[in-house]
């Protein structure tokens, strides 16, 4: 039994297949550590049985057996955390095997992240606000990222002017004036699902256009196919808040496990 290093692209059909079969909930923020990861197979007898990847040498992102060789997981764990300077793991709940081998060897735990879904029911009408999202495309409309401070990375505006296929911002406006800002991030590793977000401006918050953003969005991917999923810190109570309003509940939480 070995181990090879490979490329995103070479595990990526696995861990779709192993995320969506087991409809394991995640969101942008863990594919964006799991796309910037160092990414191995496990082999035996020249077949792959198992993959891992491991974020900046220190944090486990991905590790999975396949069933058939499964009873070997925890044998194959102990020598996987031995490879560069592992000392934690971002594991989400729904991972049911890569959090069983975690809280094996845990020492401590650190919760990190909500993963919420979302329901296919409407507003209320006396809730819904009649808002326009317009996509953000040009570098004039990039400038109004900074009215959300730091809320968007700084290279945000680099990604929407370089036509990022996945990234997408909209503005959001409620009778001709801005009123936040609506984000939809399209999976890059779980095909089928796509993060929304929103901002809200500092004065029009708790009026219910944090709601509204999120249910227009949701719609608006839920029409294309796609799985609404939002994530949020797991102590941003406003975020939180604001996602149950406007349908969504938590299925799933990120954790940091300490080894």
């Amino acid at each position: 039994m070995n181990v090879r290093k490979v490329n995103f692209k070479d595990n990526a059909p696995l861990i779709r297949q192993y995320y969506e079969s087991n409809r394991i909930t995640v969101d942008s923020f863990w594919e964006d550590h799991v796309i910037k990861s160092n990414h191995y197979q496990i082999i035996s007898n020249h077949d792959v049985i198992g993959f891992f990847a491991i974020f900046e040498k220190m944090t486990l992102t991905l590790f999975h057996v396949f069933d058939q060789h499964a009873q070997l997981g925890c044998h194959l764990f102990q020598l996987v955390k031995r490879y560069e300077q592992i000392t934690n793991a971002f594991v989400p709940t729904g991972d049911e095997f890569f959090l069983s081998h975690c809280l094996d060897h845990f020492m401590r735990i650190e919760k990190q992240a909500y993963f919420s879904i979302y329901r296919d029911e409407p507003l209320d009408s006396d809730r819904q606000i009649d808002l326009e999202l317009i996509r953000i495309l040009t570098e004039t409309d990039t400038e109004l990222l900074s009215l959300a401070g730091d809320f968007f990375d700084e290279d945000a505006a680099d990604r929407i002017l370089n036509g990022s296929d996945y990234f997408q911002v909209y503005k959001v406006a409620h009778n001709g004036e801005i009123v936040g800002f609506g984000v939809i991030e399209l999976g890059r590793v779980i095909k089928n699902i796509a993060s929304i977000g929103m901002f809200v401006m500092e004065d029009k918050r708790q009026k219910g256009y944090a709601a509204n953003i999120l249910k227009i969005l949701q719609r608006h991917v839920e029409s294309k196919g796609y799985q609404a999923i939002s994530g949020c810190w797991y102590y941003n109570h406003n975020s939180l808040k604001s996602m149950e309003s406007a349908g969504a509940y938590s299925k799933t939480r990120l954790l940091r496990v300490y080894f």
